[in-house]
C-alpha cells in the first residue's frame, strides 16, 4: 500500500469522523440546553408561586405593623399610655417573627428594608412615649403618637410596601 492509498482512505474516515463528532457534539449542546430550560421552567413553576405569596404575606405585614391599624387594632379604652405602647411593640415584633421564613423567598436587600422598617416603626413607638407622664391614658399617647408620625415625610410601613412591590414586579 501506498501511501496515496493510505490518505485515500484516512482522510476521507478523518473527515466523517469529524462531521460526527461536530454533529453530535452540537445535538448534545442543544440537549443539554433544553435539560436546563426545562428544569428552570419546572423551578418557576414551584418557586414563582411561592415567592409571590411571600411578597403578599410581607404586604400584609407592612399592613398590620402600620401606625393606624396598630392602634384600631389594639386600643381598648381605660388602658395607659404605656401599656398601649407595650401592647403596639409587642403586636409588632410579633408580626414580624410571624414572617420571619418569607426572608428565604426575597432578596437580602428587600430583607433589610423589611428590617429598617420594622426598627423604625419600634423607635417612632418609644419615642412617643418618652415624654409622656406615667399616668397618661391610651387617648395621649395615640394623640403624641399620630402628631410624631405626621412630622414623617413617608411611613416605614409605606417604604416596606414599596419595596415589595418594586421587587415583585421584577419576577412578574
Amino acid at each position: 500500500m501506498t501511501w496515496q492509498m493510505i490518505l485515500g482512505i484516512v482522510i476521507p474516515s478523518l473527515i466523517v469522523f469529524l462531521a460526527v463528532y461536530f454533529t453530535f457534539r452540537q445535538y448534545h449542546q442543544q440537549q443539554l440546553r433544553m435539560q436546563l430550560l426545562e428544569g428552570k421552567k419546572v423551578k418557576d413553576q414551584v418557586v414563582l408561586p411561592l415567592r409571590l405569596q411571600a411578597y403578599e404575606r410581607l404586604i400584609l405585614l407592612c399592613e398590620r405593623i402600620d401606625f393606624a391599624d396598630l392602634v384600631l387594632r389594639l386600643k381598648t379604652p381605660g388602658t395607659s399610655a404605656r401599656e398601649l405602647q407595650s401592647a403596639l411593640l409587642i403586636a409588632v415584633q410579633q408580626e414580624f417573627e410571624h414572617n420571619l421564613t418569607q426572608q428565604l423567598y426575597i432578596s437580602p436587600e428587600l430583607w433589610q428594608v423589611l428590617l429598617a422598617a420594622k426598627g423604625k416603626t419600634m423607635d417612632l413607638l418609644v419615642v412617643a412615649g418618652e415624654s409622656m407622664d406615667e399616668n397618661a391614658s391610651s387617648e395621649e399617647y395615640t394623640t403624641g403618637l399620630f402628631h410624631l408620625v405626621s412630622k414623617e415625610t413617608s411611613l416605614p410601613s409605606q417604604i416596606g410596601k414599596k419595596a415589595i412591590k418594586t421587587e415583585a414586579s421584577l419576577w412578574l
